[in-house]
């Protein structure tokens, strides 16, 4: 049987393979997040360049046109082009509504006379008039 000082040695050396690996995992994930974030902005710019690129020269090329000199799908240069012209602002519905007047506290409370009262009612007025 192993003693005390033999099971701690051996716990330490497998917490630290342990360690090791799970160190060199976090530190390589993080390389290639920031990679992949790199590559993601870099592909976005190529992306608005070709756009605008398509956009500005639609009145001499069409989409079909320049797709068949490519051997690029007419749909992916559509999405591009579609992606850099400029978006329309959304329309601002009118408000058909009538503005109140004041603030909600101005709004007029009911008269305590204008309400039933509720005062008195016991269970057995629930009852139908031939239980009572």
């Amino acid at each position: 049987m192993a003693t005390k000082d033999e099971i701690r040695r051996r716990v330490e050396l497998a917490d630290a393979e342990r360690s090791t690996r799970r160190l060199a995992t976090a530190e390589l994930v993080g390389e290639l997040a920031q990679r992949r974030i790199n590559l993601a902005a870099e592909l976005q710019e190529v992306d608005a360049k070709l756009g605008d690129l398509i956009t500005e020269t639609e009145d001499v090329m069409s989409l079909p046109e320049l797709a068949s000199f490519t051997d690029l799908p007419v749909d992916e240069l559509a999405e591009w082009a579609a992606a850099r012209k400029p978006r329309r602002g959304r329309k601002k519905r009118p408000n058909m509504r009538q503005p109140r007047s004041g603030n909600s506290s101005d709004q007029r409370k009911p008269d305590p006379q204008e309400v039933p009262s509720v005062v008195g009612i016991g269970p057995q007025a629930l009852r139908p008039d031939s239980v009572q």
